[in-house]
């Protein structure tokens, strides 16, 4: 249907005697009760999005279409009908660890040619920053690249391999088990000798990152490219104390409730997944 067509039915839905318009446009009358319809599905599509949106902010077409089990063709002619976008705010840029030049340098990637990993074949790990109040803290997160939940994670306000082992213990402590391969970037807190001495003594091998590869980390880099734009602008907390508790919910919805598109569920749902079928 062309946009003149598209037009003229518009003006006739309007219009008071329907029938006699539209004979006088010579537009058929069956084109006019379609269009209605079609726009009263799209209505109600519209309105359970903008619904989805009040729960989960970031969503977009493919989200959607998993979440309500709608073809995405059909969210996303529907969000461009009603210029629908997720409510994400901003990004804010990741904290850049430095490289460690004295590391074991037989440290290799050991993850690259992974295919179909289970549940702590490998975790991941890396540092962000978060600028607050002119002060900066330091987020670390230990992932599962199998099912994409974060495992453990800590606030500091210095970024070094206190904080990168405080979350290690907690992970290993939280799923009773360590991982087969610990992976991260060249980050000097990530591969300080407390750290390595740590996981080597359970039996975890180490993986790292080749130079110059952020993408070779790409589970905690979208991870974090996520909760920084889902989270906004930080002015809105009213307190460190507000701002601390809001990043340990989101993560729990992260692991709970958001999404993964690969999974087309969330992360702890998916690992519940694998333990039936196991």
């Amino acid at each position: 249907m062309s946009w003149n067509e598209e037009k003229k039915i518009t003006i006739i839905k309007q219009s008071s005697n329907k029938k006699l318009i539209a004979k006088a446009m010579h537009i058929n009358n069956k084109n006019i009760y379609y269009q209605s319809k079609i726009d009263a599905k799209d209505l109600r599509v519209k309105q359970l999005i903008k619904d989805a949106f009040k729960l989960h902010p970031a969503y977009g077409h493919r989200r959607l279409a998993i979440y309500f089990k709608i073809n995405k063709k059909r969210i996303l002619r529907v969000m461009n009908k009603f210029s629908l976008k997720p409510p994400r705010l901003w990004y804010q840029k990741k904290y850049i660890t430095v490289k460690n030049d004295m590391y074991d340098h037989k440290l290799t990637n050991l993850i690259k040619n992974i295919i179909n990993p289970k549940p702590n074949d490998v975790w991941v790990t890396d540092l962000t920053y978060i600028k607050y109040q002119q002060k900066y803290l330091y987020l670390s997160v230990i992932q599962d690249i199998c099912t994409n939940e974060v495992l453990a994670c800590n606030l500091g306000s210095k970024h070094d391999s206190v904080l990168v082992l405080q979350t290690i213990r907690e992970a290993v402590l939280k799923q009773n088990t360590a991982p087969k391969i610990f992976h991260s970037d060249r980050g000097k807190e990530n591969l300080a000798d407390d750290c390595l001495s740590y996981l080597k003594s359970l039996g975890t091998k180490i993986s790292v990152s080749d130079t110059a590869a952020p993408w070779q980390n790409g589970h905690v880099e979208s991870f974090f490219s996520r909760f920084k734009s889902e989270t906004g602008n930080l002015k809105r907390f009213e307190g460190l104390g507000k701002l601390t508790e809001y990043i340990y919910h989101f993560i729990n919805y992260y692991n709970h409730e958001r999404i993964v598109t690969r999974l087309k569920t969330s992360p702890v749902k998916y690992k519940q997944s694998l333990r039936m079928c196991s």
